[in-house]
């Protein structure tokens, strides 16, 4: 029986990706690759649709990168996930009750070896009242957890 990922899991792997200074040269987008080849921006959708407010609120991964690590053969991945939360009034005109977008940032260590992705780390920006820090730490198994990522070199050609 496959597991399916954690989306907060995935969406704070994500996240992290962008804000660790990765070496230009190396570093790799896989965004559109993983959007195409997996269930990763589905599962930040479905998370937003639980979590997030709104009549037009969606959650999508806005960036994810993956560089090698030097001397150990492992790879750093960095992700950012956006969550909208959106509502609008039509009647009798259209009008924008809130519009507020959360960003998830993710740091994570990939070993090719075993495809296993471990959360290293995980930051919340632009969080309203702290709702989304709030459930981050509720999901205390978020940070350190791993994931098999099935056929994960593809990410790295």
């Amino acid at each position: 029986m496959t597991r399916s990922p954690n989306p907060l899991l995935l969406a704070l792997f994500l996240a992290m990706l962008t804000i660790m200074g990765l070496n230009i040269s190396s570093a790799k987008d896989i965004r559109d690759k993983v959007v195409n080849e997996t269930i990763l921006d589905e599962e930040i959708t479905r998370f937003c649709i639980q979590y997030c407010q709104g009549n037009e609120r969606k959650g999508y991964l806005e960036s994810l990168v993956i560089e090698p690590m030097k001397d150990s053969g492992r790879y750093r991945v960095v992700g950012r996930a956006s969550l909208q939360n959106r509502h609008v009034i039509r009647d009798p005109f259209e009008f924008v009750l809130y519009d507020h977008t959360v960003i998830i940032n993710a740091l994570g260590t990939l070993n090719p070896d075993n495809c296993e992705l471990r959360i290293d780390n995980a930051f919340v920006e632009n969080d309203f009242h702290d709702i989304f820090k709030t459930l981050l730490r509720n999901h205390t198994d978020v940070i350190g957890r791993v994931e098999r990522i099935p056929d994960c070199r593809r990410f790295l050609e």
